[in-house]
């Protein structure tokens, strides 16, 4: 048994815009049920990121290979609870504080971190 275990970074992957983190997202929460946002600030740069932890399960000779794809946003957001998504007619998302009952958005939950964990 290991003294210590030690958490490999996974790999980070900045995408260009939040557009592209929310479509990605939505459609693997189909995949990866219990998909969340997590919010958090880095200590030392004081900048806001958001994304999500998924993986490649399988990866060659490793049980698999966590990813994690985000964006800098350029302050934190209000109304963080949660993000709903549509793209019905045009693409189109919010943050938001609740979940109504209605068909028309789909949401998934954002979870704000106290700190950066280690590994990102």
């Amino acid at each position: 048994m290991d003294k210590e275990t030690t958490l490999p970074p996974a790999l980070k992957m900045r995408l260009a815009s939040m557009d592209d983190l929310i479509r990605m997202a939505f459609f693997s929460a189909t995949r990866n049920v219990g998909l969340n946002f997590l919010l958090y600030q880095d200590e030392k740069s004081e900048k806001w990121f958001i994304g999500f932890l998924t993986g490649v399960v399988g990866y060659y000779s490793l049980r698999g290979l966590p990813m994690h794809f985000f964006v800098e946003l350029d302050e934190k957001p209000k109304k963080v609870h949660f993000i709903k998504y549509n793209s019905l007619e045009v693409e189109k998302w919010e943050f938001c504080d609740s979940t109504p009952t209605t068909t028309k958005w789909n949401y998934l939950p954002v979870i704000e971190l106290a700190e950066k964990p280690s590994f990102l």
